[in-house]
């Protein structure tokens, strides 16, 4: 299982840069996302922030497998074998993607940060 913060690149004036936590586990290829009470909804990247308005903290695979692919390249992106040869990949998959770009994105300034224990 390898896990990130999502943060964002300018904090807010309360000083708060990390807002949730990302999981993914290889093995079954499923992702997780668990906000924590404190973090405000309308802090929150857009689907994560949805569903925290409508009360869902912990958010199972297919919403946070949506937030993964807003957030990569997608597979029918005019030069996609490319940026699969850049990134050393050999089919297309948005783990290794969302990695490589550490989840940044045009629409906000969020970004995920690996987790070592």
């Amino acid at each position: 299982m390898r896990r990130f913060l999502i943060k964002e690149e300018n904090c807010l004036p309360t000083g708060q840069s990390e807002y949730a936590v990302l999981s993914y586990d290889e093995d079954t290829d499923e992702y997780h996302i668990s906000i924590p009470p404190s973090v405000n909804p309308d802090d929150l990247p857009a689907i994560p922030g949805i569903l925290a308005r409508k009360g869902i903290r912990e958010i199972d695979d297919r919403w946070a497998r949506r937030f993964v692919k807003e957030r990569v390249v997608p597979p029918d992106r005019q030069n996609i074998g490319m940026i699969m040869r850049e990134v050393g990949m050999s089919y297309y998959s948005e783990f290794p993607l969302l990695v490589y770009t550490g989840g940044r994105c045009s629409m906000d300034d969020f970004f995920i940060e690996e987790i070592v224990e």
